[in-house]
């Protein structure tokens, strides 16, 4: 078999077995909240690229941003066991073929700054949109309920700068 057909061939199976084998996935970790805000989005980007390295395919991401948590977590860092009551949040979700996900696991509880972190499968989420009713609208005229304005339209002539003052001083008076 050439070369050229072997390296189709294989890339179509990869392909075909992306397609069908491939699941969503969500990963939700915290990262240590004495992280400077500068250094939060590479521990991101070293998550993204563990996840991209085992073949992943990124569906969507959040910054990790500083939140209170619900309870005070510990960890162990430098052999001193600290308590944290503040960390960073953030989120990947990512497609990938079931049999990698505990290597990317792994890889990722083995980065220093993580807090905690949880791997999940799930689905896509697709927004449900409420229509609102619309009146129906009758659109035919009947006859009776139509008016000929051009008969009845009526001359306005201008007020005169004294009228004007006995509407202003008459509705003054009602105020008061």
């Amino acid at each position: 078999m050439p070369i050229l057909l072997r390296l189709v061939t294989r890339f179509d199976t990869i392909a075909s077995l992306m397609d069908d084998e491939t699941k969503l996935y969500e990963i939700g970790y915290l990262l240590l909240p004495m992280l400077s805000e500068e250094s939060v989005p590479a521990e991101m980007e070293a998550i993204r690229g563990i996840v991209e390295k085992q073949g992943g395919v990124i569906e969507s991401a959040e910054v990790p941003k500083s939140r209170p948590l619900a309870y005070p977590i510990s960890k162990k860092i430098a052999n001193k066991r600290q308590e944290f009551t503040q960390a960073y949040f953030g989120f990947i979700q990512f497609k990938v073929i079931s049999e990698v996900v505990p290597s990317i696991k792994s890889e990722i509880e083995k980065l220093d700054n993580i807090l905690r972190m949880m791997l999940v499968e799930t689905v896509k989420v697709v927004p449900v949109v409420r229509r609102i009713p619309t009146p129906q609208i009758d659109t035919e005229l009947k006859p009776e309920s139509v008016k000929d304005v051009s008969k009845e339209s009526k001359t306005v002539e201008p007020l005169t700068s004294e009228q004007i003052d006995k509407e202003v001083e008459g509705l003054i008076a009602e105020v008061l």
